[in-house]
C-alpha cells in the first residue's frame, strides 16, 4: 500500500496560489502517471496539471473555484489498498503547504540582469546553476513565455532566457531583422555572459534563430531543442497572426491574436494579454515587430537556414499537428537524427500548455 500526495503545484517563479478550475478524474477513477488530472488557474495562465505517479484517486480536497496555496495538498492517491483510518491519518499529518525550496538565494527566484550587446541593451533573466541551456522566446514573446520551464529547470541547470531585441524590456532596434543579425545578438549576449557550448532551446521565430546561431557560432551550441520553430521544411507561418499582432490597437485585439497561439483559448489569461500591451506601447516596439514579420514572410532566411539542416549539432525537435502559427513539420524532410515528439495536446505553445513534457524533454538534454 502506497498513500500519494497531489499538490498544488508551483508554475512559474511568482506563482503563489491557484484557483481549481476542474478535476478531470473523479474519485475511485484510475491514474496513471502523465494523466490529465486537474485544470488549474493562475493569475498568469491556465494550464493542465498532470499526474506524477499512478493509482486510485481516493480524496478530493480542493474542489472547484478554490483558490489554495502552491504545495497545498488537493488530492490523494492511493496504490494498492489502503483504509479509511489510513487515509485520514495521511491528511491529517500532511503539512498545510509544502513548498520545495532551492538552496541559496540566487537560485530561488529569476535574476534580470541587463547586457550590452552590440550596442543593444538586452534584457537577460538568469536562474540556477550548472550546465548552461539558453532559451529564446518567439515573435511577440518574452521571457516569461518560459516561466513554467525555467522554474523546472534552475535546479540542474544555468537557466539563461534573455528577451530578445525588439521584445519584453529589451531595446527595441532590430538592425535589418534578419535571422544573422539577431543571432549575432544572442551571441553577444552569451560572450558577455561567458557561456559556451550550451543547450540551446528556441521556440518559434526564437528557434529560426536558435538554428541561426549554431551554424554561425558553433562553439555556443552543444545542442538544440526546437519548440513548434519557425523554417522547417512542410511549415507555415500564419500571417493572421503576425499581422494581428503587429496591427493591434486595443487589449481585445491583442486577445484574438494570443488565442490563435494555444488549442484552448481559454488559456489566454488577462495577464498574458496584459504583458502584450504593455509592451505593444512602448517606443519602437511595433516597428520592430513590424520589420520582423517583413523578414519572416519574405522567406529568404528561413529559405538558407532550410538547405544547412544537416549542419546543425544533435537537435529535438518538439511540435505540434494542433499549430496553427507554424504548422506540423514534414519530418520526412528533416536530416536523419533528429530526435522527434509530438505533443498533440498543445496548439504552438507547448512550453505552456504541456509544460510538465517539455520540461522533462529539456531535462533530458542537460
Amino acid at each position: 500500500m502506497t498513500i500519494k500526495a497531489i499538490r498544488m503545484p508551483k508554475w512559474g517563479l511568482a506563482m503563489e496560489e491557484g484557483t481549481i478550475i476542474e478535476w478531470l478524474k473523479s474519485i475511485g477513477d484510475d491514474v496513471a502517471e502523465g494523466d490529465d488530472l486537474i485544470d488549474i488557474e493562475t493569475t498568469k495562465i491556465t494550464n493542465t496539471l498532470q499526474a506524477t505517479n499512478s493509482g486510485r484517486l481516493v480524496r478530493i480536497l480542493a474542489g472547484e473555484d478554490e483558490v489554495m496555496p502552491v504545495g497545498a495538498l488537493i488530492g490523494v492517491l492511493v496504490e494498492g489498498k489502503a483504509s479509511e483510518d489510513d487515509i485520514d491519518a495521511f491528511i491529517a499529518a500532511s503539512p498545510v503547504a509544502v513548498v520545495e525550496e532551492d538552496e541559496g538565494e540566487e537560485t530561488a527566484s529569476l535574476a534580470l540582469q541587463t547586457v550590452e550587446a552590440r550596442g543593444k541593451r538586452i534584457n537577460v533573466g538568469l536562474a540556477g546553476s550548472g550546465p548552461a541551456i539558453v532559451l529564446l522566446h518567439g515573435f511577440s514573446g518574452d521571457l516569461n513565455n518560459w516561466m513554467f520551464t525555467i522554474e523546472d529547470l534552475k535546479g540542474v541547470a544555468r537557466v539563461i532566457a534573455p528577451d530578445l531585441p525588439g521584445h519584453g524590456a529589451s531595446e527595441k532596434a532590430v538592425g535589418d531583422g534578419t535571422l544573422a543579425t539577431m543571432a549575432g545578438d544572442v551571441a553577444a549576449v552569451l560572450d558577455d555572459l561567458g557561456v559556451a557550448d550550451a543547450v540551446v532551446a528556441g521556440h518559434s521565430l526564437g528557434g529560426a534563430i536558435a538554428m541561426q546561431l549554431a551554424l554561425d557560432r558553433p562553439d555556443l551550441v552543444s545542442r538544440l531543442a526546437l519548440v513548434c520553430p519557425a523554417g522547417l521544411p512542410g511549415g507555415t507561418l500564419s500571417d493572421e497572426f503576425l499581422s494581428a499582432i503587429v496591427t493591434a490597437e486595443k487589449a481585445r485585439d491583442v486577445k484574438k491574436a494570443l488565442q490563435l497561439l494555444v488549442r484552448d483559448p481559454d488559456t489566454v489569461s488577462r495577464d498574458m494579454v496584459d504583458g502584450v500591451v504593455r509592451m505593444l506601447r512602448l517606443d519602437g516596439a511595433q516597428a520592430a515587430l513590424g520589420l520582423l514579420r517583413e523578414r519572416m514572410l519574405e522567406g529568404s532566411d528561413m529559405a538558407a537556414l532550410r538547405a544547412r539542416l544537416g549542419e546543425l549539432p544533435e537537435t529535438t525537435l518538439i511540435a505540434s499537428h494542433n499549430d496553427a502559427i507554424v504548422g506540423a513539420p514534414d519530418t520526412a524532410a528533416l536530416p536523419p537524427g533528429w530526435s522527434v515528439h509530438w505533443l498533440d495536446e498543445a496548439g504552438h505553445l507547448p512550453q505552456l500548455e504541456a509544460a510538465s513534457r517539455v520540461g522533462a524533454l529539456l531535462r533530458e538534454l542537460i
